[in-house]
């Protein structure tokens, strides 16, 4: 292929010296070119890259120190990865993983030495291993049975960490097991009480003291008299198969005393005398938690019947503690449930409807009624007035309009609220609007009146009031007060002196007032609420308006007839019932005048049952305390006759001495250290209590008490009888009430403990 260029040439193809050029010449002839653009892309390439290289080292904080940005994202980034970690360490140290923990805070201390929050954890977790420490020796407190010690532990922790989850757990666990433990202890107490033992007493104007000592020789009660218990106190008293209990406490009745009992089987009597009531009475505290009714009810409720001086009220949390013997307080207590009832509740159902019917009317011709006539403007003299002809007067335009206008307005408003209220509270229903007063005031003074504007605002509408009373057999009485009002007239006025306005409104009202007894779920309608107003106005022209039927064109009737009734409808639901306190809170025993009781004092005698439920009565051995003995008689002294019966031989402060052993030494420490279980040792036979009987040579001191004494003892010694065989042998003890085991789970104590030979694990 050739190629044919013409330098030169022109293109019209005129002369010139003429090429010819071919495809290989014509590629070397572009090299260079090509090479420049190759250049250029490898320039921009180059370029590019140092751009490139210019990202992969981004300024940094210490390269660039006065950045803004770069400090505060810094900080961000810092602040998220310390606080991730810590809230990592917080979780670990509450579920008491404090070595995690540990590296947790060491790693946040690492980024942020300066935290507030990661010292804050480092101190608590610290105060966790120690707090671990002393609830870890608390709860092996608790398995040996040291409950005082371990509340000591477990306050000594809550006072420094009051919320220490485990340690108020583990306090709420030790109450319920001293709790169990005092009630255990209670029963055991009442249990071998011997204070229900039937005894048969017959004494006539016998010394008090001589008819304990019987008491206590027959039943085995210890008896402890005040030394102002005086020794001339006498008393009659003829019981049989009465409890020593109820016995008791009637002798110390007759001869105004009183006991306080110190165990199962002892007594202290002293006279029951106010100033030996405060010395050897002991109170009680109680606080009641009120939930239903008010505190200052009950103060005034305790103060007037049981007389209970040391009453404090707590407003703010409706409680009431009050101070007392225990009998007080357990009568307190039993008033009191008998007050705190929830009140009842009633739901109403309210159903309002207000029918109107508005009727206006605008029948005739309304004629006008008044006609002027006057000068022009221009007849301002006489003279040009004596001149003026008639058709120069200017007069008023007459015009006469046919009115044919009927209108009916037919209104129904209804309100169905449902309000649910208290026992012998007031519910209040509005149903309308609340319109201003505005009213003007002004006060004098040296500089001047000053005057002030005062807004009031009015209930228009229909306001409903009620006060339910819900009845113990379902019935519900309703104190009702309706009142329906409507704005008739608006009443304006305005001082021009001192610019200020006055507003206020007519208002008509009917209302209706009554009370009613209604059954849960009945409903009763209340209506009779009716205004009927029709009023009619004529405008007539004189004369031609008041003919018969020609009267009717020359006259413009106006009528408006509006009537209004109002309905209610009421329904009660009884959402809670009147509740009545039990039967026993309802009536109680509480004392007498002088000194508040929760039991009667009465001699009941005492059942087959339970007397075999009594514990065995323990062995007395027989003695002369108090110049006399008890049981069989004995052999009196050679040369003594009629004399009293001597002492023993033998023996210190008149007991016998105890008799020689036939049965081996019991084992010690129960056994439980013994090669071989020892037999258990034989129970001795039972030795049949003398009871209150005395015959007449065995009677103490002379006199004619005594001897009247003697003769009653010896009338119920003969009276008793025949020695009943000797029971079977009491069972064994039954053992002591299990508790429940903890429920506490100890953690892992990672504690080094002070004994090598007894490292602290799982908490023990």
């Amino acid at each position: 292929m050739k190629a044919a260029y013409n330098r030169g040439g022109s293109r019209i193809g005129d002369g010139g010296s003429s090429i010819h050029l071919s495809p290989e010449r014509l590629s070397r002839d572009h090299r260079p070119a090509f090479s420049w653009a190759t250049r250029k892309r490898s320039a921009l390439a180059i370029a590019v890259a140092l751009a490139f290289s210019g990202c992969v080292n981004p300024p940094t904080r210490q390269s660039e120190p006065n950045n803004a940005e770069l400090q505060i994202n810094y900080l961000h980034d810092r602040n998220h990865k310390v606080d991730a970690l810590l809230d990592e360490a917080d979780q670990l140290r509450k579920s008491y993983q404090f070595d995690a923990a540990v590296q947790k805070l060491y790693a946040a201390s690492q980024i942020d030495p300066t935290s507030e929050r990661g010292r804050k954890i480092g101190a608590a977790l610290d105060q966790d291993r120690r707090d671990l420490a002393t609830l870890q020796e608390a709860d092996r407190m608790i398995q040996r049975g040291s409950y005082a010690l371990a509340s000591e532990r477990v306050h000594r922790v809550l006072a420094q960490n009051p919320t220490n989850a485990m340690a108020l757990q583990m306090l709420k666990e030790i109450d319920d097991k001293r709790r169990q433990q005092r009630s255990a202890k209670e029963e055991n107490v009442a249990a071998s009480s011997i204070m229900r033992t039937p005894v048969t007493l017959q004494f006539r104007d016998a010394n008090v003291r001589m008819v304990f000592e019987a008491l206590s020789r027959t039943s085995g009660l210890n008896v402890i008299f005040d030394r102002d218990v005086r020794a001339d106190l006498k008393t009659t008293i003829f019981v049989t198969n009465a409890s020593l209990q109820d016995t008791v406490d009637m002798i110390l009745m007759q001869n105004q005393l009183d006991k306080k009992q110190l165990n199962a089987n002892t007594l202290f009597i002293y006279p029951a005398t106010p100033a030996k009531q405060l010395e050897y009475q002991e109170l009680k505290v109680r606080t009641f938690q009120l939930s239903n009714v008010d505190a200052k009810q009950i103060q005034g409720l305790l103060k007037s019947l049981l007389k209970i001086k040391e009453v404090v009220i707590d407003e703010r949390a409706n409680t009431v503690t009050i101070r007392g013997t225990p009998d007080t307080v357990r009568v307190a207590e039993e008033m009191i449930a008998a007050q705190d009832l929830p009140e009842p509740e009633v739901m109403l159902e309210v159903q309002v409807l207000e029918v109107s019917h508005d009727r206006l009317t605008d029948l005739g011709i309304e004629w006008p009624n008044s006609f002027s006539v006057a000068t022009p403007s221009t007849a301002d003299t006489w003279g040009a007035l004596h001149h003026l002809p008639i058709n120069s007067l200017n007069v008023s335009g007459l015009s006469a309009t046919a009115n044919f206008k009927l209108s009916d307005v037919d209104a129904n408003l209804l309100a169905s609220p449902r309000i649910r209220t208290r026992n012998k509270e007031k519910a209040k229903i509005l149903i309308g609007d609340k319109v201003p007063v505005i009213s003007s005031s002004s006060t004098p003074s040296t500089s001047g009146p000053s005057y002030a504007q005062m807004i009031q605002y009015l209930d228009v509408g229909i306001k409903l009031e009620v006060e339910p009373q819900v009845y113990r057999d379902g019935d519900v009485g309703i104190k009702l007060n309706l009142e329906v009002s409507n704005i008739t007239k608006t009443i304006s006025s305005s001082n021009t002196q001192t610019g200020l306005t006055s507003l206020a409104y007519q208002i008509g009202t009917r209302s209706a007032s009554t009370s009613l007894r209604l059954r849960d779920g009945e409903s009763q309608i209340l209506g009779g609420l009716i205004s009927d107003q029709d009023r009619t106005t004529a405008d007539k022209v004189p004369g031609l308006g008041q003919l018969p039927v020609l009267g009717r064109l020359f006259s413009d009737h106006n009528g408006d007839h509006l009537k209004t009734e109002i309905v209610l409808q009421i329904t009660p639901h009884i959402v809670r019932p009147q509740l009545s306190a039990d039967a026993d809170t309802q009536e109680l025993w509480s004392g007498t005048d002088v000194n508040v009781h929760a039991d009667q004092l009465r001699l009941d005698p005492v059942s087959a049952e339970a007397v075999q439920a009594l514990p065995a009565p323990a062995v007395h051995t027989p003695g002369n305390v108090g110049g006399g003995t008890t049981g069989a008689p004995r052999e009196p002294r050679a040369g003594a006759t009629g004399s009293a019966t001597t002492a023993p031989p033998t023996g210190a402060f008149g007991r016998m001495p105890p008799a020689p052993r036939t049965t081996p030494p019991p084992a010690p420490y129960g056994g439980r250290f013994s090669p071989q279980p020892s037999a258990p040792p034989a129970l001795p036979s039972a030795v049949p209590v003398p009871g209150a009987e005395q015959s007449g040579a065995e009677a103490a001191p002379a006199g004619e008490a005594n001897a009247a004494a003697a003769a009653a003892a010896a009338a119920t010694q003969a009276q008793a009888p025949a020695p009943a065989p000797a029971p079977a042998p009491a069972p064994a003890p039954a053992p002591p009430p299990a508790f429940p085991p903890s429920s506490i789970v100890m953690p892992q104590g990672d504690m080094p403990s002070d004994n090598p030979l007894r490292p602290i694990q799982n908490g023990y």
